[in-house]
């Protein structure tokens, strides 16, 4: 009853059982106390293995991890050198303990590979990690590797006063990957020599930024973003153009209270360098703080007491943030960061007044009366697309039914004339030929201007393209004399024509390393989507197979210029699609209506323009289409709202949209075409004035997939077909 409980498992002893030193214990009751001269026996530990803190098994001369792994373990010591000696040598680290910043943004699984993750290498992208709380900030993987060696020497010179738990991370430099003045002097030379003939990359001025860079005086942000955009623009993999471009970023975002035109100037490079890696929506609100802070450095007004580099510096500066408006805006007032009505520029002269530093009278955007100035190239390019943007704004009138049958072709007179003095005005070596563009200094904006010419042209004239997306509506085309409405689908398509043929010529005859901005890609693509078309028009040019052919050129422009751009991937393919489209009616024959293929079914928008009126709606070539902002106003009330109350909601406006389609199907067949509001977009006509199902123009779930056959134009909405158009609002809109 008394007797002592037994150990559960026998003590071990530090000491050898046969040692004689060695106390041997009897069994006897818990509360005895156990004496032993030696401490308990715990199993031996490497010093690799404790710095990593793994489970070590203790094998003699090497453990089974280092063995495995191939590290120099502690217990592989020399003969002549006791334990105490030994230098803790830091094993080489294999993996990191986090996700690389491309895997954590995309959300997908990283196994922390060094230099580089295997994600990032199947997706050919740069692997790049963040610092530890010790440095704070992001490094490249490769530099991980690099200063991993770094950190064991400075380690190992200190192994006596470091205790071996201690936890050693791997660092990079305090101020991230830094840029060496070899790299940077050669990625600014690529800039002026690739990016800076075209027009949005023409406002530094070579000589300055040079001389700057030689004597390591250059704006750190500024520089940052230079690079960045350049090695993204080449395709320079080898360097991390992606820190580079955040770190501008992040400098800009800390100074946003202080205005500075280095800044700027580094602000519209990474905006463009957003817009080509995707982030659309980055760049669109950034794009907004470009905006203002142009305004208060108060570009838009000249600076007489300046230098003449320096304000011609300042205009290109601010005609680079015009240009931007054809990212996002295309004709949408609302969304324009730079209204003509607040510009009071002149036009940027020639490169080499620029660069020489010679100031050169060039006129305003659009002069209220003929003036005696020199227009370059830059400057014609500017004023065509006010233009063309003016075209655009036309055509989103006429769509909507606010121009009036009588004015139409007023308009179209007006805006030929402009167009043929725009070309008449051209210095006799600007005039497009064959021998101009291969003996031009500037090629990528010779072409872009003379491509953009005609491509107002097709803008114009396609109203009158019967069955077309883009042709004006039923009522408008009936209004038009037969005889001018076939002269306006033959001059349409003679523009398409010619703009395939500036891409064949510059495919044969032009400089295989100039680069082109992603408005050369748009009009590649709707010349073909045009040529295409008309094919089976009687009296073309071009029969299908042929204007298949051709439409493969533009494909050609487009896949070999444009290979990683992600603003002009949606371009690329729906041209292919639509030459598979028509390639399938080749092979069949058909002798269907004019039309153009079906495009793609896809899943309801979320995005916040479907909720926007016609009137407000965007362009296909706006990439706020692609940016897929979620308007989430409904969640400002809290959780009132269920899911009972959601879908009541939206049965009645269903039964509201039926309705309306009920009362307009009546209202149509009572009074004929003059009682009905037309919407853009050519939706409500196949070349026989009929009116499609309605059921078909207005399923919420075909919004997005009919976008992508509206360019430069207004989308059908159910207010503006069938008579509900709101009150009030600007005609432009």
């Amino acid at each position: 009853m008394t007797e002592a409980l037994r150990p559960l498992r026998p003590l071990q002893l530090s000491g050898d059982v046969h040692d004689p030193q060695s106390l041997p214990v009897k069994p006897g009751p818990i509360s005895r106390t156990i004496s032993a001269p030696g401490s308990l026996k715990k199993r031996a530990i490497c010093s690799q293995c404790r710095i990593r803190k793994v489970r070590c098994d203790g094998r003699q001369n090497i453990c089974q991890n280092c063995d495995r792994l191939g590290f120099e373990c502690s217990f592989q010591q020399s003969p002549g050198k006791s334990p105490g000696q030994y230098v803790v040598k830091l094993p080489e680290r294999r993996r990191r303990m986090q996700a690389c910043i491309p895997c954590h943004s995309k959300k997908t699984r990283c196994l922390g590979e060094l230099p580089s993750c295997s994600s990032c290498v199947r997706r050919n992208r740069v692997c790049s990690y963040r610092r530890t709380k010790r440095n704070a900030g992001i490094a490249r993987g490769s530099d991980l590797a690099e200063v991993q060696e770094a950190d064991d020497e400075s380690v190992q010179e200190h192994a006596g006063d470091a205790s071996p738990g201690q936890d050693i991370g791997i660092v990079g430099p305090a101020e991230g990957p830094a840029l060496d003045p070899e790299t940077t002097m050669s990625l600014m030379e690529d800039y002026f020599q690739h990016l800076y003939p075209l027009p949005s990359f023409a406002f530094l001025h070579k000589p300055t930024v040079l001389q700057r860079c030689r004597d390591t005086a250059m704006n750190e942000t500024l520089k940052l973003a230079i690079c960045a955009i350049t090695a993204l623009q080449l395709q320079r993999t080898s360097f991390c153009h992606d820190l580079w471009v955040q770190q501008a970023e992040q400098s800009i975002l800390q100074q946003i209270g202080r205005a500075s035109i280095f800044n700027l100037q580094a602000l519209i490079l990474v905006i463009r360098y957003r817009i080509e890696s995707g982030e659309f929506p980055t760049a669109f609100m950034l794009a907004a703080l470009a905006a203002r802070t142009a305004l208060a450095l108060r570009l838009n007004y000249e600076r007489p007491e300046l230098s003449d580099v320096a304000q011609e510096a300042r205009r290109r500066l601010f005609w680079a943030l015009y240009l931007l408006d054809d990212f996002f805006c295309v004709g949408l007032r609302e969304f324009e960061l730079c209204p003509e009505e607040t510009i009071h520029l002149q036009l940027p002269c020639d490169e080499e007044h620029f660069e020489a530093g010679q100031y050169v009278h060039t006129g305003l955007l659009r002069p209220a009366s003929p003036e005696n100035a020199i227009v370059g190239l830059r400057g014609v390019f500017l004023r065509l697309t006010s233009v063309r943007r003016a075209i655009m704004r036309f055509n989103r009138r006429v769509g909507l039914g606010d121009e009036l049958s009588s004015t139409i072709g007023r308009s179209i007179q007006r805006f030929e004339e402009e167009l043929r003095l725009l070309r008449a005005n051209l210095r006799p070596l600007d005039q497009y030929s064959v021998s101009n563009l291969t003996s031009c200094r500037w090629q990528a904006q010779f072409l872009m201007l003379h491509m953009s010419w005609h491509q107002c042209h097709c803008d114009l004239y396609r109203l009158g393209l019967d069955g077309y997306s883009e042709a004006a509506p039923s009522p408008v085309l009936i209004a038009i004399h037969p005889r001018d409405r076939v002269a306006m689908q033959f001059k349409c398509l003679e523009h398409a024509e010619n703009i395939i043929r500036i891409v064949s010529d510059f495919s044969n005859h032009g400089n295989s390393e100039c680069l082109l901005e992603r408005d050369a890609a748009v009009c590649a693509f709707e010349s073909a989507r045009l040529v295409m078309f008309g094919s089976r028009i009687p009296g073309t040019a071009s029969n299908l197979d042929v204007a298949i052919n051709k439409a493969k050129l533009s494909l050609n422009l487009i896949t070999r210029l444009f290979p990683f751009s992600a603003s002009t991937q949606p371009l690329r393919k729906d041209l292919e699609r639509l030459i598979a489209s028509y390639s399938v009616r080749l092979a069949l024959q058909t002798q269907e209506a004019f039309s153009e293929p079906d495009p793609p079914s896809s899943r309801p928008s979320t995005k916040v323009s479907q909720y926007a009126s016609s009137r407000q709606r965007l362009s296909v070539q706006s990439l706020l289409l692609q940016s897929d902002f979620v308007d989430d106003s409904n969640e400002i009330a809290g959780p009132a709202q269920g899911a009972e109350t959601q879908t009541a909601t939206n049965g009645i406006q269903a039964n509201l949209q039926t309705t309306h389609i009920s009362e307009a199907a009546a209202t149509a067949s009572a009074s004929g075409p003059k009682s009905q509001a037309w919407g853009a977009g050519g939706q409500v006509s196949s070349g026989n004035g009929h009116v499609p199902s309605p059921c078909l123009s207005l399923d919420a779930g075909q919004e997005d997939a009919g976008l992508i056959f509206n360019p430069w134009m207004g989308f059908t909405g159910t207010e503006d077909m069938y008579g509900g158009r709101p009150q009030g609002l600007d005609e432009e809109f």
